[in-house]
């Protein structure tokens, strides 16, 4: 009588023991996977078993708000617990994009097909988007602040990707919003560091299911990029660099915490104003530019419609006392423009950290990678005057 009780009890054991182990898989799936974003400090992402949950952390400068974005696969229910998070049903089959960067994020994801509407037009240099805009298959929904909100709503696009300053006069995501638009807010141009920006492009493909796409692109873009900085961290001299140009009164000049002064010194290069803690711009004097940088090796990113050493000087005669323009290491990079004017590198550069480094690289020491063809940057060979 014995016997039929233990094999009972044997099965009761191996039953619960399945319920327990499928209840355990379960709550592993519906646990967050460990982060995967490495450089960008401006948003967080945890991946759950039907969604993925994106925390915009800084949205703007001096942001007292963060923006929550659940991206819930098609067809599974909304998970409970978020309620000021936007709900966003993947994968979109339609984006407008009022920024040009943007679009370097969906060209290398393979999903400008995706693109309905476009701001600021006359910024883009994409062949692709242009032919779009001229075939009335993409949009042009305006410029700037000014968004053409009754056309936006006529393409009603799945979600609109956006960006914000925190400035209730140059900003569009409260009235879109407000119209019941998906909206998405980008805020890549809040980071510190090139691969950080670079690292929005898993972002943007939250809204097509393509995470291990964007995750294969920015491997090979780190790969790439970090090889550099080995090559660079070899070399013992520093050239100087300043950068930014004189307009309406000012020299605005990137931070030492900058994107831009983060290329320099990967680059090998000693940025003048590298201690400086901002990681923005902020404006000084054409005097205290040229007390500080008059003596610099190298100067860089300057006006982009600047094309000539003439074009210099036409602009103001006093750069020609910066010791990089007698020497011709005047450097801009608006090598590669399109029919409509718009610049490459300001709508690619942001997915192509690597060519950028490259470029700088060749410039700053050219004997570091000889072989290297510079991409973006042209010399604004001040030798050639009169």
């Amino acid at each position: 009588m014995n016997r039929p009780i233990r094999f009972f009890s044997f099965l009761l054991s191996l039953t619960i023991a399945a319920l327990l182990l499928i209840a355990a898989v379960r709550y592993a799936a519906a646990q967050p996977t460990a982060p995967t974003v490495r450089y960008a400090t401006a948003f967080t992402i945890q991946s759950f078993d039907t969604y993925r949950l994106l925390t915009v952390t800084r949205p703007w400068r001096g942001a007292d708000r963060t923006f929550e974005y659940l991206f819930v696969k098609r067809g599974t229910p909304d998970p409970e617990g978020y309620p000021g998070a936007q709900r966003i049903e993947t994968p979109v089959s339609s984006v407008a994009s009022l920024a040009a960067t943007h679009l370097a994020f969906l060209g290398r994801l393979g999903t400008l097909d995706r693109l309905t509407a476009i701001a600021n037009p006359q910024y883009v240099s994409s062949e692709t988007v242009q032919a779009g805009i001229a075939a009335g298959t993409i949009a042009a929904v305006g410029n700037g602040p000014d968004v053409d909100l009754e056309e936006l709503l006529s393409v009603n696009p799945d979600v609109v990707t956006t960006f914000a300053m925190g400035k209730s006069t140059k900003d569009d995501y409260q009235q879109l919003l407000s119209l019941g638009m998906k909206t998405l807010i980008f805020s890549d141009y809040m980071e510190e560091t090139p691969l950080g920006r670079a690292e929005w492009i898993k972002v943007m493909a939250l809204l097509f299911d393509q995470e291990a796409e964007a995750e294969r692109i920015f491997d090979d873009i780190e790969r790439r990029y970090l090889a550099l900085t080995e090559i660079s961290a070899k070399l013992e001299v520093k050239p100087s660099v300043i950068m930014g140009f004189h307009q309406n009164g000012k020299w605005n000049v990137p931070g030492g915490n900058s994107v831009q002064a983060a290329y320099i010194r990967n680059a090998g290069g000693a940025y003048l104003w590298a201690d400086d803690g901002t990681s923005g711009r902020f404006p000084i004097s054409f005097e205290t530019a040229l007390e500080k940088g008059a003596e610099a090796d190298f100067w860089l990113d300057q006006s982009l419609s600047w094309r000539s050493a003439e074009d210099i000087l036409n602009a103001d005669p006093r750069y020609a006392g910066i010791k990089a323009f007698a020497d011709n290491r005047v450097y801009n990079n608006n090598r590669l423009v399109a029919d409509n004017g718009a610049n490459l590198y300001s709508e690619t550069g942001i997915v192509n950290p690597n060519i950028v480094l490259a470029d700088l690289i060749r410039i700053l020491h050219p004997e570091a990678l000889p072989d290297h063809d510079i991409v973006y940057y042209r010399r604004l060979d001040t030798h050639e005057l009169p």
